[in-house]
């Protein structure tokens, strides 16, 4: 198992610095204003020279194989990647040809855009007279879910409106911007795509086109839906349908060079990731096997057709993280093979979808994110749920993120029968919380997942308990003991065991005795 960072620190600055020449002023992204701490973080840098095609999930040349003597269609030219596309050239589905690249990876391990997140992904390309606009879909760039058949929900493509070539992004359905083609063929331009990914009600893009030093479309568009599914995942090349009636169709290409991914965050760092290869897991029903290409590793599992074999991972984490779980699978037949996805026993995604592939040879992800694991080892499991089995499983990637603890002080919590005081020392923040001696007065606290682990730092001077039930969003997780710790000058810990969710969400204590609860000074989430 090979341990490794998203970004390195090297590539890292190296990244930065070529990209500050090429790209426009970072700035505070669309809804991310109040974030003051907040600022562009460099997550994917590739040189074609360098990194080549291992810099992306997945190269799609010709993948019905119909024009060999043109392949490969897809390679580095100097410090450039080139698209080659050939009248003769068609797609899986005939209608349409199809010459893309997907998803990025970095160091081996693949970069995961999670919904709620906020991306920028800025490249530089090469239009030339040849690559034209048509009266159908001419894509160059999109954003998609993992699968075969799924709609784009981004695409930014070259497309006739009355006759006249433009280049246009569309997110969501709708038309964000608009500008002309043909000025910009023949020359570099730089493009920048920054996406607040999320439904038609959080959903954000911003487009910027530059050539040179002038700025030719800059526009933003709020309630868009830029999510569907699983994860968001790019794709650059050329994707066209043979319907057009302009006659615009012909051999042409297309280069791409300075590919930069940036991440939004206030300093969160890069994730980092560990495969873990299928054939090194432990197997119910199913053999290891080789007879398909493009797989990781020495092999890959192909499990029995039957309800319950299943395939385990033991995996690890330095400390209790946050972890994103990818994946790797092909399912060269037509129909859904579902599986059950559990961490440690507890399920995680219920019948978890592997949709079909083009072929046993051509490979996918399914990911889930938001999956808790605690320091030290933890049991993946996937579970076929039907007697077709499960697809072929070659890897899975975790990413992993330590869960930092929270400190939310019980000043400032919305109170209920209860003072704010600073009569007893040894508390942090700016004092504590005297509650009434009554049954159900409380302290409530809007906290921020996820969380695991609830801490409660407290003093109580009697000599008895004094219990209060704690309830997250209005569901009551049970009581909490807080014994006498000797004095209201000495303050203890209490530990909690909890589930919380992303997201914004209100903790409640309530005192369950008409004594009322202890002083509380914090609570402590991670």
């Amino acid at each position: 198992m090979r341990r490794r960072t998203v970004l390195a620190a090297g590539a890292a600055a190296v990244g930065a610095a070529a990209g500050a020449a090429q790209l426009a002023r970072p700035g505070t992204p669309l809804g991310a204003a109040s974030a003051a701490a907040a600022t562009w973080q460099l997550r994917w840098a590739p040189e074609a020279s360098t990194h080549g095609l291992a810099a992306f999930e997945g190269v799609e040349d010709d993948r019905a194989n119909s024009h060999p003597a043109g392949q490969p269609h897809i390679y580095v030219s100097g410090n450039d990647y080139r698209f080659n596309m050939h009248l003769v050239d068609r797609d899986t589905m005939t209608d349409r040809q199809r010459q893309e690249v997907k998803g990025m990876v970095w160091d081996g391990a693949d970069l995961i855009l999670a919904k709620g997140e906020t991306w920028k992904l800025a490249h530089r390309m090469f239009i030339p007279g040849s690559l034209k606009a048509t009266t159908t879909f001419t894509h160059i760039m999109q954003t998609k879910a993992p699968g075969t058949d799924t709609l784009p929900m981004i695409t930014m493509s070259l497309r006739r409106h009355d006759g006249v070539q433009k280049i246009e992004l569309v997110a969501g359905g709708v038309t964000v911007g608009l500008a002309d083609l043909v000025p910009l063929q023949n020359k570099w331009i730089d493009v920048e795509l920054e996406m607040t990914i999320g439904d038609s009600d959080t959903g954000r893009v911003r487009w910027v086109l530059r050539d040179g030093a002038t700025i030719v479309i800059d526009v933003t568009r709020s309630g868009v839906d830029t999510w569907l599914q699983d994860r968001v995942r790019p794709k650059w090349g050329i994707y066209r349908s043979l319907g057009d009636t302009s006659g615009s169709l012909q051999d042409c290409y297309l280069l791409i060079n300075t590919m930069r991914a940036y991440k939004w965050g206030a300093g969160d760092p890069p994730p980092v990731g560990t495969r873990y290869e299928a054939e090194s897991a432990l197997i119910s029903q199913g053999a290891v096997e080789n007879n398909h290409t493009g797989y990781t590793g020495t092999g890959f599992v192909n499990l029995d057709n039957v309800v319950g074999s299943y395939l385990q991972w033991t995996v690890s984490a330095p400390s209790a993280s946050l972890a994103t779980l990818t994946f790797r699978y092909a399912n060269g037949t037509t129909a859904n093979r579902p599986m059950d996805v559990t961490v440690n026993g507890s399920l995680i995604a219920d019948e978890l979808a592997f949709a079909p592939t083009v072929n046993w040879d051509d490979w996918d992800t399914q990911t889930v994110t938001g999956v808790r694991l605690p320091a030290g080892s933890s049991a993946v499991r996937v579970t076929s749920t039907t007697a077709n089995g499960g697809p072929n499983l070659d890897h899975l990637e975790v990413q992993v993120v330590p869960l930092t603890p929270v400190d939310y002080q019980a000043e400032n919590a919305t109170i209920s029968q209860g003072v704010v005081e600073s009569e007893h020392t040894g508390y942090t923040g700016a004092g504590y919380v005297n509650t009434d001696n009554i049954a159900g007065c409380y302290v409530q606290f809007a906290v921020t997942g996820p969380a695991t682990t609830l801490v409660v730092r407290y003093a109580n001077g009697t000599t008895a308990d004094r219990p209060m039930t704690l309830s997250v969003d209005g569901v009551s997780l049970g009581s909490v003991s807080f014994a006498p710790t000797g004095a209201w000058t000495t303050w203890s810990t209490v530990t909690k065991t909890i589930s919380v969710g992303s997201g914004a969400h209100s903790l409640r204590l309530t005192a369950s005795t008409a004594n009322g609860g202890p002083n509380l000074d914090r609570i402590t989430l991670s």
